[in-house]
């Protein structure tokens, strides 16, 4: 609609230059630099160019004629507005992709409790556009950034800002698995491609159900595969009880009841689970409420909150007693290692990624993201850096033609390629298809670091289970709160 009436509007300023001699229309071309859409380091900006219609003030002076003079004039123009209107309405979508890049309408939180997170995202995307030259094989490719503040009705306008204002024609990024939900729905309403190419791992946005989406892909991870890898290493470990610490929130549930779930399918129980408020600044209450006996600690606290459990778990004197298994790796996060000392080593982590890993894509991404951030990259700059490979690609697939939506999505769900994180793929419903890593913490060089020591290969998001066996549970991981701790209805079936 707003397309259909700004070109009606410059269509009847196009004919009325062409019967007023004394009219004229003015494009203005307004380069404006947003602060909101500066780079995170170094000063970077992004920047935006909006297309106005200037009319000048000289431009409707009237001319008096006699009547029908002034109604053939009239029928005239009104076959030239028609005519303009239905030569640019023709016009616009190849215009727009031959004359200008292709836009990338980033969502990420670069304040709040997730911004260290958003801030590695970024960095990654950039990494990976400056190795192709921000190019898409001859389409030149333009980041637009905001600031989702972790928060879903932020997030949703940013984005409706990004497409409706700034002709975004792709959104990616999306930390928080509530940013993801909310987002979501603006995708599938607007009919808009979304790469889910940060920390947002809500399971059911990829399975089919109420929350599927034909325009979305995720690149990044769901919370089901980490936690049913974990819950499988752990079995394996020879733990048989377990006491859990997720943070409250969807993507807590999520990865915590699919430790749950996979750990009571094996043999084994989660015999205490303890739910943190997002921004917990004293976990005191909740250390100090620990059943002892456990055989372990299964842990998911993500942002600002796994540096302060890392380090009161030490402080209660828990360290060496009670081993810690950690999910996504939230309290080994890498760029807290230096300033948490000893106090993680010895702790074990399952995720998607590591630095450690001796591949060529990988130890070329590490050197780069050292340069840039000046630590060691976690999961969220592989996942920014295979988000982008994933779009460019897909762009590269169609030519940089997006006009065909869906063709496009089904390019983004044909990519294959190898990654820092290792060989990527996607299936059916768009969930990206990885390596996973139980990882220990230990002393390189001198250094603490998430050193490999378990891999599983190609884990879908369904693993270790069929689509079919998945779907055939009767509970999700919305009934996790009250029900970590029961078995029977965990492997409920439908």
């Amino acid at each position: 609609m707003r397309l259909v009436v700004d070109i009606e509007r410059l269509a009847v300023t196009v004919s009325q230059a062409i019967f007023d001699n004394r009219a004229k229309a003015t494009v203005c071309d307004a380069s404006m630099r947003s602060p909101k859409s500066r780079g995170i380091h170094k000063g970077n900006a992004m920047t935006t160019r909006k297309t106005i219609l200037c009319d000048a003030a000289d431009a409707r002076i009237g001319v008096t004629l006699p009547g029908k003079q002034l109604a053939r004039r009239g029928a005239l123009r009104a076959v030239a507005i028609a005519g303009v209107a239905a030569l640019l309405l023709g016009a616009a979508p190849f215009a727009a992709r031959a004359a200008g890049p292709i836009k990338i309408g980033v969502l990420l939180p670069l304040s709040g409790n997730f911004a260290v997170l958003g801030q590695q995202a970024l960095t990654g995307m950039k990494i990976y556009l400056d190795q192709v030259g921000n190019k898409a094989g001859d389409n030149p490719i333009e980041l637009l950034v905001e600031d989702s503040q972790g928060k879903p009705d932020v997030a949703v306008t940013k984005a409706r800002k990004l497409v409706q204002g700034e002709g975004a024609q792709v959104l990616t990024g999306v930390v928080s698995s509530g940013v993801a939900l909310a987002t979501n729905d603006y995708s599938r309403d607007n009919k808009v491609p979304l790469v889910l190419s940060a920390d947002a791992g809500v399971t059911e946005l990829t399975m089919p159900g109420p929350l599927a989406n034909p325009y979305l892909v995720r690149t990044s991870q769901n919370g089901r595969a980490v936690g049913a890898v974990g819950a499988d290493w752990a079995y394996k470990k020879g733990w048989r009880k377990v006491v859990t610490i997720g943070s409250d929130y969807a993507g807590g549930l999520d990865v915590d009841y699919a430790f749950g779930q996979e750990f009571c399918s094996l043999g084994g129980r989660v015999v205490q689970a303890e739910w943190s408020p997002i921004g917990t600044a004293d976990f005191g209450p909740y250390l100090t409420n620990i059943d002892r006996t456990a055989d372990a600690v299964i842990a998911f606290a993500p942002g600002a909150d796994g540096l302060r459990l890392a380090r009161q778990y030490s402080d209660f004197g828990l360290k060496g007693k009670l081993p810690v298994l950690d999910l996504f790796g939230t309290l080994v996060y890498e760029p807290n290692l230096p300033q948490l000392g000893d106090a993680t080593l010895g702790m074990y982590s399952v995720l998607f990624y590591t630095p450690m890993l001796k591949t060529p894509e990988n130890q070329s991404f590490v050197a780069e993201f050292k340069k840039r951030m000046h630590f060691m990259p976690a999961n969220e700059g592989p996942n920014g850096y295979v988000g982008a490979e994933a779009i460019v690609d897909a762009v590269k697939a169609v030519n940089g033609d997006l006009s065909d939506t869906m063709k496009f999505m089904a390019a983004l769900r044909a990519v294959k390629f190898d990654s820092p994180k290792g060989p990527i793929s996607l299936d059916k419903y768009g969930q990206v298809i990885q390596p996973m890593y139980i990882r220990e913490t230990e002393k390189v060089d001198g250094q603490t670091a998430n050193v490999p020591i378990a891999t599983y290969k190609s884990v879908d998001q369904f693993w270790p289970y069929t689509e079919a066996e998945y779907a055939s549970f009767k509970y999700t991981y919305k009934d996790a709160k009250n029900a970590m701790t029961d078995c029977t209805r965990l492997l409920a079936k439908k």
